[in-house]
């Protein structure tokens, strides 16, 4: 039996905050994957090896983007179907062209925005589709009107659903969806990297506290900083290693140096996913002080698998990643003297660290293995390729 084709559709490949998706993709070993993507990014990061890569246009009209008449007018056009973020009719024709090379038997699209932008193409070349859900696609996009009458129509159109936690889940099924078309599949980790980090010396005289984050403002990065600045106080070796970059990094560097903190608190940039690693090798416990719903933060799993105990906020599916007292803390959002009593907690006892980051490990290994739920995913693209026959899907895509 031959192995069916997989249309796997994003936005942009290679973004040093997604590399789930990259492993995602190289992952696959039940449905053979092609590409289709508008931007494909730190290609020597991201290797693809043969998967094949279909590069949309880069200067593809994004309208959704735009200001004036062009936006209105994609609005006027989409108002029978109610998919004010479809293709664009200019588009349509270069898509269709790339899936007349890849004949698929089923498409996977990364977000809803990519859903909403390819269900027009899908419908018409009956090739099923599955949308895979994350974070801010089912929060903060949400808040755009045009958006959620757009998602709220497709929603029972989807094939399927791929969401990463129960929240989303219980969501989309209060939207009229039939809950056997919701899958709830977190994005895996990769475990059996975790176990390359070497045991620390249990010291409790310089612990190093870690953040990995786009530093924008609903990461809650400041909380952290002005939280750390209580562990210092008592323990004047402490460090705490910013990694990521973004808008927020001048405010943060001014807080920084307001609080005393210059000689602890050292920021990286973005670095490459080995170079993170190093970083969480050298590393005793993890923070992220989420202001916002998270959808599964990869990050925080990453950290995990490797051994750290973390000090989060229960925000969306954070509370379903970790277990509080167990694997880290869960603390209010805004709760800087919460945080730092965590913080503390953590940074007075070595022992209490090793156990919650051992469990830690243990649960991700045994439920979040990236193998484990890639070959969940694989599950629901199989069963979305068996709703019509490879034969019928080709003849169809050939006609176009």
């Amino acid at each position: 039996m031959s192995v069916p084709t997989l249309c796997f559709v994003a936005r942009s490949i290679g973004e040093i905050s997604e590399t789930w998706m990259w492993r995602q993709i190289v992952g696959f070993t039940r449905v053979r994957p092609h590409v289709l993507t508008w931007q494909y990014i730190h290609r020597d990061l991201f290797p693809m090896g043969d998967v094949p890569m279909h590069i949309q246009p880069e200067a593809a009209c994004w309208p959704e983007e735009t200001s004036g008449l062009a936006r209105r007018m994609h609005r006027l056009r989409n108002l029978p179907g109610r998919d004010f973020f479809a293709t664009t009719r200019r588009e349509y024709a270069t898509i269709t062209h790339a899936l007349r090379e890849i004949r698929p038997d089923v498409m996977l699209c990364q977000y809803g925005m990519i859903g909403l932008r390819m269900l027009p193409v899908a419908r018409q070349l009956a090739i099923p589709l599955v949308v895979h859900f994350h974070g801010s696609d089912l929060a903060s996009t949400l808040e755009n009107p045009w958006y959620r009458w757009s998602i709220t129509s497709a929603l029972p159109r989807f094939d399927a659903i791929v969401v990463v936690n129960t929240k989303q889940r219980d969501w989309i099924v209060r939207q009229g969806v039939e809950p056997a078309n919701v899958h709830v599949i977190p994005c895996g980790v990769p475990t059996e990297e975790g176990a390359e980090r070497p045991p620390k010396e249990r010291n409790a005289t310089a612990p190093q506290f870690i953040v990995v984050s786009r530093l924008v403002k609903l990461k809650g990065i400041d909380v952290s900083i002005r939280a750390f600045a209580a562990v210092v106080k008592e323990i004047p070796q402490a460090r705490l290693v910013v990694v990521g970059e973004g808008p927020e990094r001048e405010e943060l560097d001014a807080l920084v140096d307001d609080m005393g903190l210059r000689a602890s608190v050292r920021f990286t940039g973005w670095l490459s996913h080995d170079d993170v690693r190093q970083e969480l090798r050298q590393s005793d416990v993890f923070l992220q002080h989420s202001l916002v719903p998270e959808g599964w933060p990869v990050s925080v799993a990453e950290a995990s698998a490797m051994g750290l105990p973390v000090v989060v906020t229960p925000c969306g599916g954070l509370s379903e990643q970790v277990v509080d007292g167990v694997t880290g803390f869960m603390v209010p959002m805004r709760d800087v003297r919460c945080m730092q009593e965590s913080m503390l907690r953590l940074a007075r006892d070595p022992d209490l660290r090793e156990r919650m980051g051992m469990a830690g490990r243990m649960r991700m290994t045994q439920e979040f293995s990236v193998r484990r739920q890639i070959g969940r995913l694989e599950d629901v693209l199989l069963d979305c390729a068996d709703l019509l026959s490879v034969s019928s899907v080709a003849d169809s895509v050939e006609s176009r």
